[in-house]
């Protein structure tokens, strides 16, 4: 599947410049680059249900860590 996208000129020079440091072929595998580099950036799903989220406090997780 084909999307578009709205970038700001700058964003997609940025883009560019990435693009062609790393020897990439499509801002589709710069982007995937990024993501997997930054995927700590991501929100913690812990304790995360499909049907809805339980409720955990910090120190919940903290103690399942320890486990």
């Amino acid at each position: 599947m084909i999307s578009s996208i709205q970038l700001k000129r700058i964003t997609k020079q940025r883009l560019d410049s990435f693009k062609s440091k790393e020897k990439l072929l499509s801002y589709d595998q710069v982007i995937n680059h990024l993501l997997k580099f930054h995927k700590d950036d991501v929100p913690n799903m812990f304790g995360y249900t499909k049907k809805r989220p339980l409720h955990f406090t910090k120190e919940d997780e903290m103690k399942f860590h320890e486990l």
